[in-house]
C-alpha cells in the first residue's frame, strides 16, 4: 500500500508542478496593444471611476495617490512598455520597413535620375 501512495504523490507533485509553470507561461503572452492599455490604466482609472462619488472623494483626499502621481506613474508605466516593444522589435536584426502610402505619382525623386542631389 505506501508504495501506490508514494507513486500517487509523485503524480500529484508533478501535475501541480507542471500547472503552476503554465500558468506562468500563459500571464506572460500578453500583446503589445494589451500590455499598452494594462500601462495606461495601471494607477490612474478610467474616466467612469474616477466621476463615482469614491473617486471623487480619492481625488480630493489621495488614498491611492493623487491624480498628478498617478498620471506620472502611468506615464513610466506605458514608456517602460514602449522601451521593452522598441527592444523585442530591433532584437531580429533586420531592417524594418515600410510600404510608402498611396499617392497619385508614379516616381519619386529618389528614384528619378535626373534629380540631382546635394
Amino acid at each position: 500500500m505506501p508504495i501506490k501512495f508514494t507513486k500517487l504523490s509523485k503524480v500529484l507533485v508533478i501535475a501541480t508542478i507542471a500547472s503552476l509553470l503554465s500558468l506562468e507561461a500563459k500571464a506572460e503572452m500578453e500583446s503589445l496593444p494589451e500590455a499598452f492599455n494594462n500601462a495606461y490604466f495601471k494607477k490612474g482609472k478610467n474616466a467612469y471611476r474616477q466621476s463615482s462619488i469614491l473617486g471623487q472623494i480619492n481625488t480630493i483626499v489621495g488614498f491611492t495617490g493623487f491624480p498628478e502621481q498617478q498620471i506620472s506613474a502611468d506615464g513610466e508605466a506605458v514608456d517602460k512598455v514602449y522601451q521593452a516593444g522598441l527592444k523585442q522589435q530591433s532584437a531580429t536584426g533586420m531592417r524594418m520597413m515600410t510600404r510608402d502610402l498611396e499617392n497619385p505619382y508614379d516616381t519619386s525623386l529618389k528614384e528619378n535620375p535626373s534629380y540631382s542631389a546635394f
